[in-house]
């Protein structure tokens, strides 16, 4: 199995994860503390910005549906519902 690398900045931490790990498992395993409410895609606070989204997998119906009615852009998904897929992800931990 190919694993995923997740870099977190500005933080400087990178974790290699397999993929179908939330960005919030993947945070854990870095030693990243996400602050998260619900943990079910609804709350919306652990949002964080991520490129590449081709590292990426989709964002489910209920992860689409908090973003969208936070008006957050395209590059944003929520850590506890986001997975990684394949290939290097940058989690960029200021921009929200």
């Amino acid at each position: 199995m190919t694993l995923v690398e997740v870099q977190f900045e500005p933080a400087g931490k990178i974790v290699f994860v397999s993929p179908g790990t939330t960005l919030l498992a993947a945070g854990t395993a870095a030693g990243i503390d996400i602050p998260c409410g619900c943990r079910r895609g609804m709350c919306g606070t652990d949002a964080v910005a991520v490129a590449p989204q081709e590292g990426m997998e989709p964002p489910g119906p209920v992860e689409r549906s908090t973003l969208e009615r936070m008006g957050l852009e395209s590059v944003f998904r929520l850590s506890c519902s986001a997975r990684v897929q394949s290939g290097i992800v940058r989690v960029d931990l200021d921009r929200f």
